[in-house]
């Protein structure tokens, strides 16, 4: 039988069997350490200095507009990413504005997908009437950046890290948005404040605020909701009932329910019975509402007075269809009504059932048409002029203005444009932030902004003095209707 010659094995077969056996394992470790982790590293990348983030996997972070956080943000995006691209290719002079807003949102988020969009869009309808027309100058454009701290600003150390390395670079001068009386947002702005970057808030109540250096609001305050609505109902209310969220997380209520009791409280006003509390914090907040409706009744108020969150109001009012005095009609009052639309079917329940929903709103558009002397002409024509096709009407037709959520995030942008170009012996190539803090001790009196939600006079701390607020009513099946512009008293 003849037997098969088997051919020799081939060296490399010799080295890897041999001795070299122990290299070949040791390059396959380093690559599993080096490779794996950078193929990890490249799945967490959103985009363009945008992560994934935190325990819902957010992208956060900052982009000009090429990065799309949301799919519903990608028009507003679009439109701000080609605005930038103009600026930067027009060879002018231009400064950087952040907006710093939680754009990718959760099931806890106490805010809506619709009040980021008008957020947004507001701040486009500035930069763009700032860099297109003369109505505030002319030099420096305005670039945008926007920066996603997530889901209730809980990202917010990275991304404000990231825009304070930003200010030499990118010039950056000023922060707006926020958007949120949380302790994240007040984290966000302390360390802004403390590296010199002026803050301008477009929708943010808590008075707390107001002690950080650098700090303006274009809204008004916890403060100014509360005694606007104290003073709005007390020609004909005398007794009145709080309900307040203990939320130790949340400024907002807290600060509501101080302001309404102070200004209601006197001779011939009182609050009855003890306040109402819960906790927003933890669950069955509808069954603690519930557990309210007799004691309500039994104080038998003119009013309630209702501290705390727009959803939990819903729910709030939901309940009042279960309480004892059905045949009693009661009027609710709050805080703004920002993200309140038409009424479920559950709030609408409890509407029907002898109540009266009334707030204070951020900004409406049926004041300009009311009282067109307290408005300035060039503001309002950012939202609605005829013939206009960069205003926001003609540019987001299908959006809601009476939120006033957009109309505060163009004043916002607007008060920092405003500083800005009117910085006296600075070229436009040389703006800093510290400029604009500088600025922002100017813009008062004959230099207030000349905002779309009214003329911004801001005081020592910030905050907006004497500016009016329009009071609003919830209706059954539309948004929030206007009632009145309120001016609390100097």
């Amino acid at each position: 039988m003849t037997q098969r010659i088997k051919p020799p094995r081939p060296t490399w077969a010799k080295w890897l069997w041999g001795g070299g056996a122990a290299l070949l394992v040791a390059v396959i470790v380093v690559a599993a350490f080096v490779v794996v982790p950078a193929i990890s590293e490249a799945n967490r990348t959103c985009g363009a200095g945008v992560e994934e983030r935190g325990e819902n996997s957010e992208c956060i972070g900052t982009t000009d507009g090429e990065f799309v956080f949301s799919p519903d943000l990608a028009d507003v995006e679009n439109r701000i990413h080609q605005e930038n691209t103009e600026t930067v290719g027009s060879g002018k002079p231009y400064v950087t504005i952040a907006v710093l807003l939680p754009m990718t949102l959760t099931d806890h988020d106490i805010l809506s997908r619709e009040w980021v969009r008008h957020q947004l869009e507001g701040a486009y309808v500035a930069q763009h009437r700032a860099n297109k027309t003369q109505s505030w100058g002319s030099v420096p454009l305005i670039r945008l950046l926007l920066a996603n701290p997530g889901s209730q600003l809980k990202q917010w150390e990275p991304v404000v890290d990231d825009l304070i390395g930003r200010t030499g670079a990118d010039r950056i001068v000023g922060v707006t948005g926020i958007g949120l009386s949380l302790d994240t947002a007040r984290g966000a702005i302390q360390k802004l404040s403390d590296h010199r970057v002026p803050v301008v808030a477009s929708h943010l109540a808590a008075d707390e605020f107001s002690q950080i250096p650098g700090f303006l609001r274009v809204s008004p305050t916890s403060s100014t909701y509360g005694s606007s609505m104290a003073g709005y109902v007390k020609p004909t209310a005398h007794t009145a009932t709080v309900v307040q969220d203990q939320n130790p997380g949340d400024l907002y209520p807290k600060t509501l329910a101080t302001a309404f009791t102070k200004t209601f409280a006197d001779a011939t006003h009182r609050i009855v019975g003890r306040t109402e509390s819960y906790d927003s914090s933890l669950p069955g907040i509808e069954n603690t509402f519930l557990q309210m409706m007799p004691n309500i009744c039994g104080d038998n108020p003119d009013v309630v007075y209702f501290a705390g969150r727009e959803d939990h109001l819903k729910s709030f009012v939901a309940q009042l269809a279960q309480r004892p005095c059905l045949d009693k009609h009661l009027t609710v009052l709050t805080g703004d009504l920002a993200q309140v639309g038409p009424p479920g079917p559950e709030m609408r329940r409890g509407l029907q059932a002898n109540v009266t929903v009334l707030a204070p709103g951020l900004a409406h558009p049926q004041a300009w048409r009311d009282h067109p002397e307290s408005f300035n002409k060039a503001a309002v024509a950012s939202f609605e002029e005829p013939g206009c096709d960069g205003c926001f009407t003609a540019v987001f037709p299908r959006e809601r203005l009476d939120d006033g959520i957009a109309i505060l995030a163009h004043d916002a942008l607007l008060t920092v444009v405003w500083a800005i170009r009117g910085i006296p012996r600075v070229s436009p190539e040389q703006v800093t932030a510290q400029d604009v803090l500088q600025a922002r001790n100017r813009l008062h009196g004959q230099s207030a902004v000349p905002g779309a939600s009214g003329m911004i006079s801001f005081d020592d701390r910030g905050d907006p003095v004497n500016k009016a607020v329009p009071i609003l009513k919830v209706r059954l099946d539309a948004t929030p209707e206007f009632v009145e512009l309120y001016v609390p008293a100097g």
